[in-house]
């Protein structure tokens, strides 16, 4: 089964040097359904406050023109943005989203109290149990700050650099973290936002998506029924990189569709 990849940048994110056209055309030779452009917006990044800056009118602008040029009746391509949330940016990201129009909104979670999991320093004055419990408890107050997004990328994105840095042991169970992980569950389930479930995880030696079997097991059980589906692509090879293992994974945990936005709107995909 061929499955819509709904989270890639490309050069008009800071971290990465990839074309908009390499992607495209990359995501037609693996004969996906379609694409969805989600460059990065992490207004204020402690390293840098401009270093995930984007130029929004000439994305939109770059990406439309191309979806005019290469689109075709079995091949979409979508114009999306990845934000990375912050409590104090919720009045500039309700002006950005009321000025823009963008098929699908991920919101992220990339900062933990001025850090990013991503770099070792994450790691230097917590242990591991308190780097797990600062992430989700900043995906929580997050969401109860601002849900005016689609779908929320990659939950447990902290643990790709926790094993990282402190390897396969490091690893979490949900049931160490049951209570935050079903609060954003049912926040999601709330707000009408989807869960997003990174093969980006893969790339990272990882043996899950993020997140795994047992929380999309979980978000089914609570009411959830909204999965997106994203690589987390910053170059062409990483298109759709793991996906041959998600539709047996999410049909194992009781799904039996995915989801795209159009229009910030949601549509179902039967998992075939």
């Amino acid at each position: 089964m061929k499955i819509w990849d709904a989270h890639m940048h490309c050069y008009f994110s800071g971290d990465s040097n990839a074309s908009p056209v390499e992607m495209i055309t990359q995501a037609k030779e693996l004969h996906l359904p379609g694409i969805t452009f989600t460059d990065h917006l992490d207004i204020d990044y402690y390293r840098n406050p401009d270093e995930f800056d984007l130029d929004i009118p000439s994305y939109i602008s770059e990406i439309n023109e191309l979806s005019q040029s290469f689109e075709t009746e079995d091949f979409k391509i979508r114009c999306g943005i990845e934000l990375g949330l912050q409590e104090h940016l919720v009045e500039e990201h309700k002006k950005l989203l009321e000025t823009y129009h963008f098929h699908e909104v991920i919101g992220s979670i990339h900062q933990v109290q001025k850090e990013d999991p991503y770099y070792p320093e994450y790691l230097m004055h917590r242990d591991v149990k308190t780097a797990y419990q600062d992430y989700f408890d900043a995906i929580l107050s997050n969401i109860e700050a601002f849900h005016d997004f689609d779908t929320l990328g990659h939950l447990d994105y902290v643990k790709r650099y926790i094993i990282k840095s402190a390897g396969l042991d490091a690893d979490y169970a949900y049931q160490d973290y049951k209570e935050v992980i079903d609060e954003i569950l049912k926040k999601l389930i709330r707000y009408d936002i989807a869960l997003e479930i990174n093969t980006g995880a893969f790339r990272h030696g990882l043996l899950d998506p993020n997140p795994g079997a047992e929380i999309i097991r979980r978000y089914l059980q609570l009411g959830g029924q909204m999965l997106t589906i994203g690589a987390d692509a910053h170059m062409p090879d990483h298109i759709a990189y793991g996906f041959d293992a998600i539709p047996p994974l999410l049909k194992n945990a009781g799904f039996t569709s995915y989801t795209v936005f159009e229009n910030r709107k949601p549509i179902e995909v039967e998992l075939k």
